[in-house]
């Protein structure tokens, strides 16, 4: 579950292609279409028209379709079964009912049916306020969902209390970021000390890449990593980091806690 069109490629995208080539069934939930820019009142778009303003060429008229076209093509490459979005406003999710906003959530995790869950965890690894109240928002979804009377007048009939076996929060370590030196984005990474579970995507990287190319109007034609040496590109794709946030799974008798795991589907029959 994702709060803007891209963070689908950039954060959890290894993990929704190893997920959907192993043949599970792949749903996303994005909670926004992406912002809309008051610029963008400067001309309408016209249907078929052109995507850029005459006048202000670095501006997308119609960004929120844009966006959405680009979410679908990104999707649509790793394998992805189903897009749900929410049409929230990008930048607007701290601003809107907290309640509200779960029971959206626990909609498709009650349609859908999902083993396990991703999302961004509290601190929202960006930095960015909608990855933050998402993450929580999703946390809180998790446990209502298997509430047979959560949200019981507000979801159709058929909507019955799921209990998902795992949810994860997308982690960047510091280690993560030392290739990145002094690229690394202000306020990007996750605090220090939690376990986390690394995937190794191998040749999937190239398809997380391949994606994150979809989303032209943010990252340009030439894509995010066009004046990165592949050295260093590819050390940054490699992986991708998880922290088991939740489990519904049974603990073995005489542990201390969840084990150390080796994949997302650990303990899944």
């Amino acid at each position: 579950m994702v709060a803007h069109p891209g963070d689908e490629a950039f954060g959890f995208g290894g993990a929704i292609a190893q997920a959907a080539a192993s043949g599970a069934y792949v749903v996303i939930v994005c909670a926004t279409r992406g912002h809309f820019d008051r610029r963008l009142l400067d001309r309408a778009p016209a249907p078929g028209g052109r995507n850029r303003s005459y006048t202000k060429p670095l501006v997308w008229r119609n960004l929120d379709t844009v966006r959405e076209d680009e979410l679908r093509r990104s999707v649509a490459l790793l394998g992805v079964r189903v897009l749900r979005m929410l049409d929230y406003a990008e930048e607007g999710l701290p601003t809107v009912s907290f309640d509200e906003l779960v029971g959206r959530i626990v909609q498709p995790i009650r349609m859908h049916r999902p083993e396990v869950i991703l999302s961004f965890g509290p601190e929202g690894v960006t930095g960015d306020a909608d990855h933050a109240v998402l993450g929580r928002a999703v946390e809180a979804a998790f446990d209502r969902a298997a509430e047979p009377l959560a949200y019981e007048d507000d979801l159709e009939e058929d909507q019955v209390a799921w209990r998902a076996a795992k949810l994860y929060h997308l982690v960047v370590p510091a280690a993560a970021l030392t290739s990145l030196g002094s690229r690394a984005p202000d306020g990007y990474g996750s605090p220090d000390g939690y376990d986390t579970l690394t995937l190794d995507l191998g040749e999937l990287a190239q398809l997380k890449l391949a994606s994150i190319a979809r989303h032209v109007s943010q990252v340009g034609s030439s894509g995010p990593f066009h004046d990165w040496s592949p050295e260093v590109r590819d050390e940054f794709l490699a992986t991708e980091h998880y922290r088991l946030a939740r489990s519904n799974l049974p603990v073995a008798a005489g542990s201390a806690g969840p084990p150390r795991e080796s994949s997302l589907w650990d303990g899944l029959p």
